[in-house]
């Protein structure tokens, strides 16, 4: 279960941590937004097969609210984990 230990604010960054997604129901995070500009969400999750993050977007919308949808999600973009790790240390 998510619980307040897992979102945290760092000065302009709000921070959320996914704790043990393999054995909890919440395995996605996604990330809208409210503002003047219109813009679909992302979904995020970690794709633990291929060892990194998912970033998904939604194809269907629903705009009434009505009636829940499939909106179809599917991966844009995959980033690996580490990708950008820098090793400064010595290893001789």
């Amino acid at each position: 279960m998510i619980g307040p230990s897992t979102f945290q604010e760092r000065e302009d960054t709000l921070a959320v941590t996914l704790e043990y997604p393999r054995h909890n129901p919440h395995k996605f995070v996604e990330v809208g937004l409210c503002d003047v500009r219109a813009a679909d969400s992302l979904r995020i999750h970690y794709d633990f097969e291929r060892d990194g993050w998912s970033i998904e977007q939604a194809s269907r919308f629903e705009w009434s609210g009505d009636e829940p949808i499939d909106h179809d999600w599917q991966e844009v973009a995959f980033v690996d984990a580490w990708g950008r790790e820098s090793s400064t240390g010595n290893t001789s």
